[in-house]
Order: C-alpha cells, then sequence, then structure tokens
C-alpha cells in the first residue's frame, strides 16, 4: 500500500507556482511555536561532534527520556522518528495476524505487511465520532483469536479521539492472557490534557506493550527526527535489542533529545498556546456551512466537506490541508487540518468562508 503524508511545501509549491515559503501549512500536525531557541542553540553546540560516531546505546538520551516518564533507562528504545520505531517493532514482534483501526494512520499497515502479517481492519463509525468502544473491541477480538497484535494509535490520527488509561488497562489485561502484543503509538499525547492520559502512568512488567512516542510534533523537528519507544515487558526488550540497528540516532538529535525537557518555559507555551487556539478554531470551523467538524483531543481536526477537491480549492489561497482520501475507510470528502497560530488559523478560516461564497 501507498501512505500519503502531508507536509510537502515543494510538492504544492511546484503544482500552483505559489512560493513555497508563502504556504501556511495546516497538513502536518507540528507545533507553530516552531523549534525552541534553546534547544536550537543545543543543537548548534553539538555540530562539532559529528564528526564523530555516536554512542550506539545512547545511555545519556534513554536517561533523559526514562527520567521524564519515570520508567528504567533500560525501558527506552530510540530511533530515527517514531515510523522507525514502528517499523522495528512490527519486524521484533513477528505478528502472523494483525488488527490496526480504519481509519488511522497508514504506517502501521504498511509496516506490519512488509514483516509478513496480515493485516485485518477494527472499522470506525462516524455516528459515534470515530471512537473505539473498548467493551466492543473486547468482542470483537473474542471472535477472531487467530489475531496476535493490536496496533492502535491513541490518540487516533487523523480522528483525535483518545481511548482512556483505565479502558487502555482493561485491553492490556486481555491481551495479556490470550497471547496478544498490543503497540500504542502516543505520537501525539503530549497534546492532550498535558500528557495526563498516557498508559504510562499504568504500563505493568507484565503487559506485552510497547509505547510509541515522538518528539517531532511537540517539538517541532521534523526536519531533525527523534522518536522512542518504551516497553517494561522483558520479552519484548530482549526482542526489540536483536532487531534494533546501531546508530539509529543521529548526534544532533541525540544531543537535543538530551535537553529537551529541560526547556520548561517552551512547554508552558505550548500548552497555552494549544488552549487558546485549539477551541478557537473547532468554533470557527463549526461556522463553515459546507463542513462537518469531529471533535478531538489533541491538535489537529477531521473535517468531511460538501465541496469537491477542497485541498485543491484551497492552494491558490496559499493554505494546505490534509487530503484524507488515502485514510482506510475513509473518501475523498475527508480532510485534516492542524491548530496553528492564531493569525494562521484566522486566514484558515478566511480562505474557507472565501470558498463558501464562491461554491454554495
Amino acid at each position: 500500500m501507498k501512505v500519503i503524508h502531508g507536509g510537502n511545501r515543494e510538492e504544492i509549491s511546484r503544482k500552483t507556482g505559489v512560493d513555497a515559503d508563502e504556504l501556511i501549512d495546516f497538513s502536518a500536525n507540528i507545533n507553530p511555536l516552531g523549534l525552541s531557541s534553546k534547544l536550537a542553540r543545543v543543537i548548534q553546540q553539538a555540530i562539532p561532534d559529528v564528526i564523530y560516531y555516536p554512542n550506539p546505546k545512547y545511555p545519556e538520551l534513554k536517561h533523559a527520556i526514562a527520567s521524564h516518564y519515570e520508567v528504567n533507562d533500560d525501558d527506552v528504545f530510540v530511533g530515527n522518528g517514531a515510523v522507525q520505531m514502528i517499523f522495528d517493532t512490527a519486524v521484533a514482534l513477528k505478528s502472523k495476524t494483525a488488527l490496526v483501526l480504519a481509519p488511522t494512520f497508514g504506517e502501521y499497515e504498511r509496516s506490519l505487511s512488509r514483516a509478513g502479517a496480515k493485516v485485518e481492519h477494527y472499522i470506525l463509525s462516524p455516528i459515534n465520532n470515530f471512537q473505539v468502544n473498548v467493551d466492543h473491541l473486547l468482542d470483537y477480538l473474542m471472535d477472531h483469536p487467530q489475531i496476535d497484535l493490536i496496533c492502535l494509535c491513541n490518540p487516533n490520527n487523523p480522528t483525535g479521539q483518545v481511548i482512556a488509561p483505565e479502558k487502555v488497562q482493561r485491553l492490556a489485561k486481555y491481551c495479556r492472557t490470550h497471547q496478544i502484543w498490543l503497540i500504542l503509538d502516543e505520537a501525539f499525547m503530549d497534546f492532550v490534557a498535558e500528557d495526563s492520559l498516557s498508559y504510562l502512568h499504568l504500563l505493568d512488567p507484565s503487559d506485552p506493550v510497547i509505547i510509541i512516542r515522538s518528539a517531532t510534533k511537540f517539538f517541532a523537528i521534523p526536519g531533525l527526527r527523534l522518536g522512542f519507544a518504551m516497553t517494561k515487558n522483558e520479552s519484548l526488550k530482549q526482542q526489540l535489542s536483536t532487531q534494533s540497528e546501531p546508530w539509529s540516532v543521529n548526534t544532533l538529535a541525540q544531543k537535543f533529545g538530551e535537553h529537551m525537557y529541560e526547556d520548561q518555559a517552551y512547554i508552558d507555551r505550548t500548552y497555552d498556546w494549544l488552549q487558546q487556539e485549539k477551541d478557537y478554531l473547532y468554533q470557527q470551523l463549526q461556522m463553515i456551512p459546507y463542513l462537518s467538524v469531529y471533535p478531538s483531543k489533541v491538535n489537529y481536526y477531521l473535517l468531511k466537506s460538501k465541496v469537491p477537491n477542497l485541498r485543491e480549492k484551497l492552494w491558490p489561497l496559499k493554505i494546505m490541508i490534509r487530503d484524507c482520501s488515502d485514510y482506510y475507510e475513509l473518501g475523498s470528502k475527508y480532510y485534516r487540518v492542524a491548530v496553528r497560530s492564531h493569525q494562521e488559523n484566522e486566514q484558515l478560516i478566511a480562505a474557507l468562508k472565501k470558498l463558501t461564497a464562491n461554491v454554495l
């Protein structure tokens, strides 16, 4: 399967003739505060060290992550973005029949299929805003005993829905008693209620669970890339250690990760921005007559548009949004928009309103 990602300003610039620097990118869910000035200095200071190989065990990086999340250093695995952690985990777990949500991030299915698994889909419904009903999911698993791995995006991308940690715990207990691996991709969890809904707070050594996280979105470093995974399961640790490649994180990303959680001022500013802008954008989007807006716990919203080719119609207005037609169970009417700065959010709403006059 082919997965199409957002954030490709250069491609849109070539298609439209609009300068890439003038495009406002709502298609990628990146913190609009941009790179922290404090952490930019960390990167600059690390440049002389690029002539050396990093320590393939990454002790300082793993310790910094472990200290922040209150786990042991050897519970942490690091890689070149969360996508690498997804692919590494898929290979390590050797699933025969895996279950993923639909719709959800397409790289799960691609990674599991590449690792040799047959992938089945647990279909979510727009009727209940694409929420996961854990009771129903457990019934589904009982009816499909061949499933040996579940991959959940939590918060889910692109729907923005979150499974509460207590409900994840019920699922983890079922997985433990039925020999099922559970991958939890929490790449966007640090945007949700100041990270209070993560399953990490309940993670147990008996859980057949790995939690994947990303620094890319929250700290606005998609061009640097840093992902990590955490598990307390000793068997899973051994399998991941066997699978892991040396030097999976470059020196600049390594140094960044060692200090990223020290920048509390940046973290606080991010939460202040999100608290203000998330509700504002939701309210404004609901006022666009040709859009249906689904509620979200995170820094993006899923839309359904009565106007065809909405993404392409916004390009001349210097706005990029995510076309969700490549998501399993979504079609060409669905789009995703990120929450950005107040000024940028106003520009998005103005562009959508301008289309109202032209198309309705």
